[in-house]
C-alpha cells in the first residue's frame, strides 16, 4: 500500500509540475495567487523566524520526517539547487515533522554528511503541516518573492529536471512588486 501511495504521488506531482506554466506569468496571474497567511518557524536552537523574514526572496518551504525516503533524497537535491541560486534570491526552507527530539537529532547528523548548509526548522506539534494541509511526505510549496504561493509538490519530486528549473527560474525572474 505504501509503495501504491508512493507511485500515486509521484504521479500527480509529475502531473501537476506538468500543468504548470513554464512561461512567464503576466502581472494579473500573479496578482492572483493567494498571498500565504504570516507564520513562525522555529529551528532547532529555539529562535524563530517568520515568513515574512524571507520576502524579497522565492521560498521553497519543504515538510519532511526523517523516517521518510523520498524527504531524504530530495533534501540534498535542494541543497544543490540553493547552492545555485542563493545570489538569485531562492531560499530552501525545510520543516521537520518528527515528534519529540527525533528530527532534530537526525539532521544534526544527516545535514552536516550530506552538506546541506541551510538550517531545518522544526513543527513537532505539526500546527504548520496542518495550516498546509499536509498529508504526503515530502510536500513542498514555492512562494514567490512577496508571499503567495505559486505552485504546490506532494510527494518526491525532481527538483533538478531542467521543467522544474525552467519554472523556478521563471519565478526568480519576476519583477518584484
Amino acid at each position: 500500500m505504501a509503495s501504491f501511495g508512493y507511485v500515486a504521488s509521484q504521479w500527480e506531482t509529475r502531473r501537476r509540475l506538468n500543468a504548470t506554466k513554464i512561461e512567464p506569468a503576466d502581472a494579473d496571474e500573479i496578482a492572483a495567487r493567494k498571498r500565504l497567511q504570516d507564520f513562525i518557524l522555529t529551528d532547532g536552537n529555539g529562535a524563530t523566524k517568520k515568513l515574512s523574514d524571507f520576502k524579497g526572496n522565492v521560498v521553497i518551504l519543504s515538510f519532511w520526517a526523517s523516517w521518510c525516503g523520498p524527504c531524504l533524497t530530495e533534501l540534498p537535491t535542494f541543497a544543490e539547487i540553493e547552492k545555485n541560486l542563493h545570489a538569485r534570491g531562492l531560499r530552501v526552507v525545510p520543516v521537520n515533522v518528527d515528534e519529540g527530539t527525533a528530527g532534530r537529532a537526525f539532521a544534526a547528523e544527516f545535514f552536516p554528511k550530506k552538506g546541506i548548509k541551510f538550517p531545518t526548522y522544526y513543527d513537532t506539534n505539526k500546527d504548520l503541516a496542518n495550516l498546509f494541509e499536509v498529508d504526503i511526505l515530502p510536500s513542498s510549496f514555492v512562494i514567490d518573492r512577496e508571499g503567495r504561493l505559486v505552485f504546490t509538490s506532494a510527494g518526491a519530486s525532481d527538483w533538478s529536471s531542467p521543467d522544474t528549473q525552467a519554472l523556478l527560474e521563471q519565478i526568480l525572474n519576476e519583477p518584484a512588486s
